[in-house]
């Protein structure tokens, strides 16, 4: 069996490769590691490893079918944060900057905001609760529920302003972390 790390980079060819490196740069927080016309384009990190996202100008973008929902392939990019605090500021982050947020969901253990880049690929930001692997080991039922979303100007959705998870799953996220600290000093 193949023993897999994890996922070290996604490449994707963009209509306007400018336009594509400031908007991840600039308004989702990507640092340039590299810029190599001859070997792929832009090659962009979150600062965990040398690259996370690679960028390249599509060599006819003109006659480039644009990315559709009902289209095998990508269906998005998921990008997380480290905290339910994070993702309210990432949401506020971008509706300032003017980019629209396409949909929100609360999929039991995480919940999340949809909108696009500028070649139209969907991105995802979301947050997850501690220990959802042992929380959700049985799965999450599939009980997903869309959230209302907010534009530049609005006041950002109560579901962003409220603690979360609740009180009870907060205390059990406690003990699985207190039994992960005391197995971590055994």
């Amino acid at each position: 069996m193949i023993k897999l790390k994890g996922i070290g980079h996604v490449n994707l060819r963009v209509a306007d490769q400018e336009i594509s490196k400031r908007f991840y740069r600039d308004i989702l927080g990507f640092v340039i590691a590299e810029e190599d016309p001859d070997h792929g384009g832009v090659f962009m990190t979150l600062g965990e490893n040398f690259h996370t996202l690679d960028i390249g100008q599509h060599p006819a973008p003109s006659a480039a079918q644009r990315p559709r929902r009902d289209q095998i392939g990508l269906a998005h990019i998921a990008f997380q944060v480290g905290s339910y605090q994070a993702l309210r500021d990432a949401y506020a982050h971008l509706v300032d900057n003017g980019v629209s947020v396409l949909r929100a969901t609360n999929h039991v253990n995480q919940r999340s905001f949809y909108f696009a880049d500028p070649d139209g690929n969907t991105l995802e930001i979301y947050y997850e609760m501690p220990h959802a692997l042992e929380l959700f080991a049985g799965g999450r039922a599939d009980e997903d529920e869309a959230l209302p979303v907010s534009g530049k100007g609005e006041p950002l959705p109560a579901w962003l302003l409220e603690d979360w998870p609740g009180s009870e799953m907060q205390a059990r996220i406690e003990r699985l972390s207190m039994r992960s600290e005391e197995g971590a000093r055994s």
